[in-house]
């Protein structure tokens, strides 16, 4: 062979050894990770409620995959947002309820999502409500750009982002204030001075309605029977929402105008998504961009005669979950198999994506290999929420919470015979051994995550 052959051999061999990185680089998807706020996971039709209209959210559902069992880190605010951010349990940087201060470590603030991001090589982009640590404030944690508001403007605000040429890939972060006014109903029914137009509105439409439009109690409208003290008795009377005095003082009338708002607030907020999927397509952005929904938490809608969130009762931790890559991830498919936290796996998740390794701290795992179809690792017996008055253990088929006060602290339910947690079965002696196995699970989810806090009122198994 002469010189000059193998030289083009060599070369053509150097080449296609650098290919595949150059095909990586290339082919790595933009990425749009859109949040909601106070948004149940029954809060879609294509959930099955009969109540409303989300057409976007039915889209994303519909060509990707619906995780139905999907809890988030802590049903507040701040607390959840920030454990997506960092991958973390909030409790463990010392948030357990808004307001509290964060303590971040510099390895865990160095490695936040927007900061990863951006480490990966993509122009980023955050949109709307933070709630978050200052470390972890956009302008602080990574992204290129922000864009504070929240509601009707932030979509064109993505839309342009998106739609900006450019070498690199893009990471997008919308996160929506809706259906989060929901707040502002029990100020709309007494007329108090903190009040919003738009729930002023809606709530005056709500009282023009003949019943049969408003939609109905839901089935776990009545108190579970053994509620556990600690959740009447964390109730508050001054917040926005007052949920201790609506829980007393709303009758079936009241409840049914409250449903239906939230039902509008969140078509409102189903409206501003498509907007940003519409784009998408329209760009031709679609076919390389991974699309991931999911909410801060829930809302009560009624439930159990409660409002707002701070629950660990389904409507308030449980929250819709979906992700859609055309190509990738195949379409239409409902899990009901695996349980999801948001706070721990979204990071992950979005760096396998972004093709770089998770931080080594980290306990969450990557759903790609979940939601493509592909040969999976042993399931998860649990997950875990926390707040500032107790934890709940998810199981396969149970819900285990222990609270810090009260002379009942437990409650056991059983999801597969009673969804809407209506009977606490911790007391019934045939459910003991059940009982004791979460309470095992609680100890080794202690050990395993350094949840120091749940040590002094954790119960030890038998």
């Amino acid at each position: 062979m002469k010189f000059s052959q193998v030289t083009l051999f060599a070369g053509a061999i150097l080449l296609a050894s650098c290919l595949p990185h150059l095909f990586a680089a290339n082919e790595r998807p933009n990425i749009v990770f859109i949040i909601t706020d106070q948004h149940h996971a029954g809060m879609m039709s294509a959930a099955g409620n009969p109540n409303l209209q989300t057409p976007a959210l039915d889209s994303l559902a519909n060509q990707g995959i619906r995780f139905t069992n999907a809890y988030v880190a802590n049903p507040v605010c701040m607390p959840s947002r920030i454990a997506m951010a960092t991958g973390m349990m909030p409790g463990r940087l010392g948030v357990f309820d808004n307001g509290m201060k964060a303590d971040i470590p510099e390895h865990v603030d160095s490695n936040s999502l927007g900061k990863l991001m951006k480490r990966a090589g993509y122009d980023t982009f955050y949109g709307g409500k933070t709630h978050l640590s200052p470390s972890l404030e956009p302008r602080a944690a990574g992204y290129d750009e922000y864009f504070k508001n929240q509601r009707d403007e932030l979509p064109q605000a993505c839309i342009e982002f998106i739609e900006t040429p450019r070498e690199n890939p893009f990471f997008v972060v919308a996160s929506f204030i809706n259906p989060h006014d929901i707040c502002f109903a029990f100020n709309a029914y007494k007329y108090l001075p903190q009040r919003l137009p738009l729930v002023d509105e809606l709530y005056k439409q709500a009282t023009q309605l003949p019943l049969d439009q408003l939609p109905p109690l839901p089935a776990n409208h009545s108190i579970q029977t053994g509620e556990p003290i600690a959740i009447d008795s964390s109730l508050k009377v001054n917040a926005v929402t007052p949920a201790k005095i609506i829980r007393t003082e709303y009758d079936e009338l009241q409840w049914r105008y409250y449903r239906w708002i939230y039902c509008r607030l969140t078509e409102r907020v189903d409206g501003h998504i498509a907007k940003i999927l519409d784009a998408l397509k329209l760009n031709g952005l679609d076919e390389n961009t991974i699309v991931l929904f999911t909410a801060d938490h829930g809302d009560m809608d009624a439930s159990h005669g409660l409002a707002s969130k701070n629950h660990f009762y389904e409507e308030s931790s449980g929250v819709p979950f979906l992700m859609r890559q055309n190509g990738s991830i195949p379409a239409g498919v409902v899990n009901d198999t695996h349980l999801i936290s948001t706070g721990l796996d979204i990071l992950p998740t979005l760096c396998d994506y972004a093709g770089i390794a998770a931080p080594d701290h980290l306990i969450g795992r990557s759903l790609r290999p979940i939601a493509e179809g592909r040969q999976q690792k042993e399931q998860r017996k649990f997950v875990v929420s926390e707040n500032n008055i107790g934890r709940m253990v998810r199981s396969e088929g149970y819900k285990y919470c222990v609270y810090i006060e009260g002379d009942q602290r437990e409650s056991l339910v059983d999801l597969q015979k009673d969804p809407g947690e209506l009977t606490n079965l911790a007391t019934h002696p045939e459910y003991q051994d059940i009982l004791y196995s979460h309470q095992n699970y609680l100890q080794q989810w202690i050990e395993e995550s350094n949840d120091q806090a749940a040590k002094s009122f954790a119960i030890s198994g038998n």
